[in-house]
């Protein structure tokens, strides 16, 4: 899925439409938490990719390839 298209569905309450009608978990949720997380500490701590994951696994409280995972679930690469 593309981030863009994920925001927009989030922000109009589409994702939270479909949870609650239970078509998606909040895993949805989660991945995209993780994922906008790490594009923000790319950016504004000028960090790499691997160091912002080691410390999303922290932050999340997730394994390692559980944060890679969220990172491409979506199509826009960091």
């Amino acid at each position: 899925m593309n981030i863009t298209l994920a925001n927009t569905l989030f922000d109009d309450g589409i994702f939270s439409a479909l949870y609650k009608a239970g078509f998606i978990t909040t895993k949805v949720f989660v991945y995209r938490e993780i994922y906008l997380w790490v594009h923000a500490q790319i950016q504004t701590r000028s960090i790499t990719k691997n160091q912002a994951v080691l410390e999303a696994e922290i932050k999340f409280n997730r394994d390692e390839r559980t944060i890679w995972r969220a990172l491409n679930c979506f199509s826009d690469s960091l």
